[in-house]
């Protein structure tokens, strides 16, 4: 649940006549409607209509009896949902506290409505919590004891800090009671989330995934005689795959940053194992300064300097708001200027609005990412924004299990506007997404991230320190790429001051954090 993530909702159409998703007239009928007996007759006249056909039909003779029957039968309400009549929450009247993020608004303008239509015996009063909070597991935990939503919508730092402090229900607990399993959301997700909570058992569970591939535009491909990738690729083959197209007129892979050359040569070679900072004993050292940091580096400027490696300018936004069309307008990959890219999830969002657009008009798909088992970024490949939890001291736990089923389980999204945010996202229930489309979206459930470790970084990566230190590593980073690039800095001498730099931001840093 990043903050731009906020902005794809604001792109949400139409938001409801009150606060809480209802008019009062509409939650009446809801309300009346779920106390109705299915079989209920449509309306008198179709009773009397009948009466007077079988008095009329009596004198043609007994051969017409069996479609009197049928005219007599009750009918049933299709306008009912389904869902109403085995509602289990039905004989019981609720008020969950749900808490959401004052830059996020999915419970009241997403899930709320779909929801009350199924259990309508269930009221939801949204508590906002400050936006500062959402980094702070601890002030987050503050304001948590002093509210105590029955429900929150939370960041994998603070599930953990909550998890750990025995203040979520478990959910593997609460599924078993309401005969519910876990087997539809993507299991490496349920593992991470396992992992996350500190001791096996699942705490909260995600709508959403994040992960990162390989996205290959396959017109561009065909128009320059090269394969498709066939199977997962590593860094060091994609960077080979890229090299081909030198000399073609497109460039074989787009930088991961438009705005750092850097980004690229950290991806690459954190998939691929290496480290960039160790911690030892509460001390961050720069580990950047070898080998075969200089081997990532290599490659990376070469393809920069042979122009195999697309470093796009960055996005120009309009002063009164930029549209999805003219975002894709200018995007080498969307374009077919580009072969490949290496992108989050988010991405995919993106290009499929570009389709809707009519700016991305190309056949594209994406490819697993291989990572090296000892990868150190594979919170980059297996994630999520946000976390759906029960507060332990709930008395209510049954409709907020309810809610949370509800919510990580895809439901609300049939109804959603296919244009919109919330339904073009990388769902946790795999088989909630489009099949039709699945070549676009299947690689982000096939990499193999580890969600131990996926777990730990993101936690450990998430702590204002790393934000320090990572936001120096970049930095940094790119002022060393630039000057190999522009300069003619030899790659020995740019790593080594690029060491000397970051470790003595990171003494500073480490300083701030001692008492």
């Amino acid at each position: 649940m990043k903050k731009h993530a906020n902005e794809w909702e604001h792109r949400l159409a139409g938001k409801p006549p009150v606060k809480n998703g209802f008019t009062s007239d509409l939650e009446r009928k809801v309300r009346e409607r779920i106390r109705m007996n299915t079989t209920t007759r449509r309306a008198p006249l179709r009773a009397a209509a009948a009466i007077m056909s079988m008095v009329i039909l009596l004198g043609a003779g007994w051969w017409f009896r069996d479609d009197l029957k049928e005219l007599l039968r009750p009918a049933e309400r299709s306008d009912v949902p389904a869902a109403l009549s085995k509602d289990p929450l039905a004989d019981k009247e609720y008020e969950l506290k749900v808490q959401q993020f004052e830059m996020s608004n999915t419970f009241e303008y997403t899930f709320k409505k779909p929801f009350f239509i199924r259990h309508p015996s269930v009221k939801l009063n949204i508590d906002t919590s400050p936006d500062d909070l959402y980094g702070d597991p601890e002030k987050f935990e503050a304001w948590f004891d002093a509210e105590q939503p029955d429900v929150v919508q939370v960041p994998v730092n603070v599930y953990a800090k909550l998890a750990a402090d025995g203040k979520l229900s478990s959910l593997d607990t609460l599924a078993k009671a309401n005969k519910a399993d876990l087997q539809a959301l993507h299991a490496p997700l349920v593992d991470y989330l396992r992992q996350a909570g500190g001791n096996g058992d699942v705490y909260g569970l995600s709508a959403d995934m994040t992960s990162t591939a390989l996205y290959v535009n396959e017109d561009v491909f065909a128009a320059h005689g090269v394969p498709l990738p066939d199977g997962d690729l590593s860094m060091a083959q994609i960077l080979q795959l890229a090299a081909r197209f030198q000399g073609s007129g497109v460039s074989g892979l787009a930088a991961v940053d438009r705005s750092n050359k850097f980004a690229l040569v950290a991806l690459a070679g954190q998939a691929g194992g290496l480290q960039t900072i160790a911690e030892t004993e509460g001390d961050m050292k720069a580990t950047l300064n070898s080998d075969a940091w200089k081997k990532v580096w290599t490659t990376v400027v070469d393809g920069y300097r042979d122009g195999w490696i697309n470093q796009a300018k960055p996005v120009v936004y309009g002063k009164n708001g930029t549209t999805m069309a003219e975002i894709g307008k200018q995007d080498p990959f969307a374009l077919g200027q580009v072969a490949m890219v290496v992108r989050s999830s988010d991405y995919y969002m993106n290009l499929k609005s570009y389709e809707q657009a009519g700016v991305m008009k190309s056949n594209w798909s994406t490819v697993p990412i291989r990572l090296d088992a000892s990868a150190t970024n594979q919170d980059a490949f297996l994630g999520t924004r946000t976390i759906y939890a029960v507060n332990a001291n709930s008395s209510q736990a049954d409709a907020a299990w309810a809610l949370v089923q509800f919510v990580t389980g895809g439901a609300w999204r049939a109804g959603l506007n296919p244009d919109s945010f919330m339904y073009i996202q990388l769902l946790a229930n795999k088989s909630a997404m489009d099949g039709a489309s699945g070549k676009q979206w299947e690689a982000f459930y096939e990499t193999a991230a580890d969600p131990a470790k996926a777990a730990a970084s993101a936690v450990s990566n998430a702590s204002p320190r790393f934000i320090k230190a990572n936001r120096s590593l970049y930095a940094l980073g790119g002022e060393e790429m630039n000057a190999i690039l522009n300069k003619s800095v030899p790659i020995d001498t740019a790593l080594g001051d690029l060491q000397a730099k970051l470790n003595a931001e990171l003494a500073a840093i480490g300083k701030e954090a001692r008492p």
